[in-house]
């Protein structure tokens, strides 16, 4: 219930402040939406597929810094810099909603703060999040956030200024936080390609090339990797192939969709925001339309996306040319990521606790000041689901 009411109290923000206008206490619903956010993923009890496995090993596998040398790293299998950031926290408050709260401030703050940087329509940004992204930024992804909150925050603006010493010794560092962050080397040097002729020519070889590449040699990039554990990621990131019928419409949600908003953009735009990450998402989808299991890596893109698809909305409400169609082009604009969204929500996890779907998850909802171990669907879902995934790849490989 506490996330219908969060998305109508968005819906309704957005409706008065981004597209009536109203005039009001903006600065203090922005604030007062930013405390809900933090405290509903930093109080919340075993809400989550992933979070699970985090606090069981939060609780049992981490120690404070008088005791780090005792913690199992190979048996952990996480980073250091984020083991570090665990024993830390264990040291100060030995319970996992205290890492909790403090990632869920970290996440929220960063995140809100790009949103009103951004984009002059931030409930409506926010809503997006919301639906889109808050889920799996707050309560999945607890070690690649990281990296991917530091992106937004520090390492863009320094690819935007062409500070690339910066960019890239952040970038090592984030390697010790999660080793998916390896893909962020890449994109200063996408940075300054086009989506012109020559641009799309090499987009559609380098997507056939994969293709052809992942179905002959399968395991090629984890032999190109620069240390194990980047290879291990990288086989578990390419354990899954599509069909042709997956590769098209992967092609119409991710490739097709967002360029017809970046055309959009360029149309009616004096400048082209985040230009610099233009080329580098496309080159990342013709990977991703080659192997599903390179959808971890538009995680970076996320918050990006929604910046994107919030501006082109609005500026479709504001053309002369869209007036007489301008709802039913906005509809159309936000109805498209809301099914592949929705989709994915609604995924059906009978097979694993009967009816189910993926978004018992994270409903019903439950806090720290309850503690109830009542939803016991969602940690059979979880399980079962990483234990079907792991015979399947263990099947290809076979």
């Amino acid at each position: 219930m506490i996330y219908f009411i969060v998305i109508t109290y968005l819906i309704v923000l957005s409706i008065s402040f981004d597209f009536l206008r109203v005039k009001g206490p903006k600065k203090f619903f922005y604030y007062f939406t930013l405390i809900i956010f933090i405290l509903v993923a930093g109080l919340r009890w075993k809400v989550g597929g992933d979070s699970l496995i985090y606090q069981l090993r939060f609780e049992t596998l981490i120690y404070p810094l008088n005791q780090f040398s005792k913690i199992n790293f190979l048996e952990l299998g996480w980073e250091p810099g984020y083991l570090l950031l665990n024993s830390i926290a264990k040291t100060i408050i030995p319970e996992f909603w205290f890492f909790q709260l403090i990632q869920a401030i970290f996440v929220n703050v960063i995140l809100f703060d790009f949103f009103k940087k951004h984009t002059p329509y931030l409930f409506t940004s926010l809503a997006l999040y919301a639906f889109f992204y808050y889920f799996y930024f707050n309560m999945e992804i607890l070690r690649e956030i990281i990296p991917i909150c530091v992106f937004v925050k520090w390492m863009y603006p320094a690819l935007e200024k062409g500070n690339y010493k910066k960019y890239y010794i952040i970038n090592f560092i984030m390697l010790f936080f999660h080793t998916s962050s390896f893909i962020l080397f890449l994109f200063p040097l996408f940075s300054t390609f086009k989506l012109n002729r020559k641009g799309f020519i090499f987009l559609g070889s380098l997507t056939l090339l994969f293709i052809i590449i992942f179905s002959v040699y399968p395991n090629v990039l984890s032999f190109l990797a620069f240390t194990d554990r980047i290879a291990n990621k990288i086989d578990i990131y390419t354990k899954y192939d599509l069909s042709l019928n997956g590769m098209i419409y992967l092609f119409i949600v991710f490739g097709l969709f967002p360029y017809s908003l970046f055309s959009l953009n360029k149309k009616y735009y004096k400048k082209v925001v985040f230009e610099e990450l233009i080329y580098p998402y496309f080159f990342i989808v013709a990977i991703y339309i080659s192997y599903s299991g390179f959808a971890r890596f538009m995680n970076y893109f996320g918050p990006f996306m929604i910046v994107y698809l919030v501006n082109t909305i609005y500026l479709v409400n504001h053309i002369n040319k869209f007036r007489k169609i301008k709802f039913l082009y906005s509809f159309i604009l936000i109805l498209i990521p809301i099914i592949y969204k929705t989709q994915y929500y609604m995924a059906d996890t009978s097979q694993y606790y009967k009816n189910t779907n993926k978004l018992n998850l994270w409903m019903p909802y439950s806090s720290i000041f309850n503690k109830e171990d009542v939803f016991q669907q969602r940690e059979i879902i979880f399980i079962e689901s990483m234990n079907n995934s792991n015979n399947n790849s263990k099947k290809r490989e076979n």
